[in-house]
């Protein structure tokens, strides 16, 4: 199952290379949608609350 997970993440990595993202939205507490400029769109759903976090760039603070 890790495997599968690492492959996973891998191939997300490989295909989100380079992607410019346009905007983030939030219709639900346990769901985010990233959309690209390109109009790719990555879904992520849970069945419980998702937080964003950003870290690593000044222009954040």
């Amino acid at each position: 199952m890790a495997n599968d997970l690492a492959t996973e993440a891998l191939r997300a990595t490989e295909l989100l290379a380079g992607k410019t993202v346009k905007l983030v939205r939030r219709h639900r507490e346990g769901e985010i949608l990233i959309e690209f400029t390109d109009q790719t769109r990555l879904f992520v759903d849970s069945k419980t609350a998702l937080e964003i976090s950003l870290t690593g760039t000044d222009e954040l603070e």
